[in-house]
């Protein structure tokens, strides 16, 4: 079984954006793990190249990696240029409602990218709430509205999506696939393989303590398991204890608890 693993990166800086200490490495650390990535030889693709190889229209002749960026903080500007000078392609998921607010991507930059070749910028919701807690037309909305909202920034199509936190359910991959999106990332900490599902690709997540040793690991497939298709037990548990403790703020906040 070819694998394929796909490493999940949110913001590359030395002063981490607030709450997100945990998910933020240093620019020197991420130039040591593109390093190991340029040399594991693997094929970069973009999350887009890497579904139609799960459909089965584009063939995986060699062992590959997908790079990929959640959220569209300012500082992903120039690790997918860094990127891009080793020759490694990325994708980048961007929370549409936070664009050009404090920290975060401006319209301008990420035009700047929408013009060069092997960076896909893909959509990440409009406000990045837990899709598998939402439904009707606010799912609707942060799905296809982001969509809508970044191909009017581009001016061009905009085919794949990330779910926020990587929650989703069957509800939200059926949003996901009615509002003509062809592939979407999830997390599961997992390495994807060619059986993954595309619209709920397998990724694992890079960490404030994660090093390259670490990576060049995760690339050889030590220490993570392969990603699973159909949804885990616990992970509908917890679902609903999160459904359950959402109702209840509502309640609480509607004046009825």
């Amino acid at each position: 079984m070819l694998k394929v693993p796909v490493l999940l990166y949110h913001a590359v800086d030395l002063a981490p954006p607030a709450g997100h200490e945990r998910w933020t490495i240093s620019p020197r650390e991420f130039e040591k793990h593109v390093d190991v990535i340029a040399a594991s030889g693997r094929v970069p693709l973009t999350i887009s190249e890497l579904a139609a190889c799960l459909r089965g229209e584009r063939e995986l002749e060699r062992d590959a990696v997908a790079v990929t960026f959640d959220d569209g903080h300012a500082s992903t500007h120039d690790a997918v240029l860094e990127l891009l000078r080793r020759d490694i392609s990325s994708t980048v998921y961007v929370t549409t409602g936070a664009i050009g607010t404090s920290g975060m991507l401006t319209a301008e930059q990420l035009e700047q990218l929408g013009e060069l070749d092997d960076i896909e910028l893909g959509a990440h919701s409009i406000t990045h709430p837990n899709l598998d807690e939402l439904a009707g037309a606010r799912l609707d909305e942060e799905i296809a509205g982001s969509k809508r909202a970044l191909e009017a920034l581009l001016g061009a199509p905009v085919s794949s999506f990330a779910y926020p936190h990587g929650w989703h359910d069957r509800r939200s991959r059926a949003a996901v696939v009615s509002a003509g999106y062809r592939s979407a990332a999830a997390v599961k900490d997992a390495i994807s393989h060619l059986e993954d599902d595309p619209f709920a690709i397998a990724r694992w997540t890079v960490t404030a303590g994660t090093s390259a040793e670490r990576i060049a690991g995760v690339l050889r497939g030590e220490g993570v398991p392969v990603a699973w298709r159909r949804e885990r037990t616990r992970t509908r548990a917890y679902r609903s204890a999160r459904r359950a403790r959402r109702w209840i703020g509502d309640r609480i906040a509607a004046g009825d608890g």
